[in-house]
């Protein structure tokens, strides 16, 4: 044990800290049936934005951070999805896997990315969920592609920004996707486990139920020299696999761009959040670092996390075999990974 206790320490590599910001608490119950609320209510809330996209009144939040610097290109952070898989009808299969979300998660997440890019961060609340109103239901569609994208414009115009850097993680990742191709005010974009070559198939006219493909949107994304682009990616992957993030950078090279793709490991079970690879590849980004350092930098986590991934599979074993022993039931070890991400945020589907 400890073994395993000097790799978090060494893995936890940046404290998180939270600014003077209202604390809420957006439960689970209210995200598994969609928000509502007025004008009144939103103006009443910090950092709100009272949006109409699509024929459709929203209030945005986001969660404004300077902990590392101020900037004028703000990072914008884009979470995963929330509420696991969707049925038929846009019913929940199993959202077993989500919990009640504190704000002051989300702007500990904000102040690392602030504290790693040494600028100003934005978490940006996606629709349904984190204090955005709507129905996650929704998420990934061209209604949540145009609603973050009016939200961007008008984050851009009430604080005066020149442009946004673009970080992600999974489902994150596509809308980041469709968003650099409608923007020509993004300067780095960073692809984190997301599904960038998955065709959805139909085209409704509602743009709540209709989809986008981001590997359709490859030629407009290609010609976008001023933008630098980097895709982070657990090869063991379970829930986006490699096959829908190596083949996006593989048909970027088809046609003359290319992009980095830096390969890493995971510390969950699914191998799926890399949110704190994503912090330090956005860092290396903004701050102008070449590739080569930036994947210097990584394979320091890469290998503090390989280390501790095989020491926690040596204790589960050893637990196994004690449990075989004894008769008693096999209780995994109750560690977890600091990371540069909070448990309660860092990785969503």
């Amino acid at each position: 044990m400890g073994n395993l206790k000097r790799v978090l320490s060494a893995v936890a590599v940046v404290v998180l800290t939270t600014t003077g910001a209202r604390s809420d608490v957006i439960k689970k119950t209210d995200m598994l049936q969609g928000f509502t609320t007025t004008r009144a209510q939103c103006a009443a809330t910090p950092q709100t934005l009272w949006l109409t996209v699509d024929h459709r009144d929203f209030c945005v939040r986001y969660y404004l951070s300077t902990a590392g610097g101020e900037g004028v290109r703000p990072v914008i952070f884009l979470q995963g999805d929330y509420l696991g898989k969707l049925g038929p009808n846009h019913t929940w299969l199993d959202p077993s896997g989500t919990e009640d979300v504190n704000t002051d998660d989300l702007m500990k997440m904000a102040d690392a990315f602030s504290k790693m890019a040494k600028t100003t961060a934005i978490y940006l609340a996606r629709i349904g969920v984190e204090g955005t109103s709507g129905n996650h239901v929704f998420r990934k569609s061209l209604l949540e592609l145009h609603l973050m994208n009016a939200a961007l414009d008008a984050i851009k115009q009430r604080h005066g920004f020149q442009g946004f850097h673009l970080a992600d993680q999974s489902g994150g990742s596509m809308l980041a996707g469709g968003l650099l191709a409608m923007r020509q005010d993004v300067v780095c974009a960073v692809f984190g486990s997301g599904p960038l070559s998955r065709p959805w198939r139909g085209t409704p006219t509602d743009p709540a139920q209709a989809y986008f493909d981001v590997s359709e949107r490859i030629p407009v994304l290609a010609s976008k020299s001023s933008t630098r682009i980097l895709v982070v990616t657990d090869s063991a992957d379970s829930k986006v696999p490699v096959k829908e993030q190596k083949g996006f950078v593989d048909r970027m090279r088809e046609v003359g761009r290319q992009v980095p793709q830096y390969f890493v490991e995971a510390t969950d079970e699914h191998h799926h959040g890399v949110v704190a690879y994503t912090q330090l590849v956005t860092a290396g980004c903004v701050l102008g670092k070449p590739d080569r350092d930036i994947a210097t930098a990584v394979a320091t986590i890469v290998e503090r996390n390989a280390e501790f991934n095989e020491l926690r599979r040596k204790e589960v074993a050893a637990l196994a075999k004690n449990a075989i022993a004894t008769r008693q039931p096999v209780a995994g070890p109750q560690v977890a990974p600091g990371g540069f991400a909070s448990r309660a945020v860092g990785n969503r589907l």
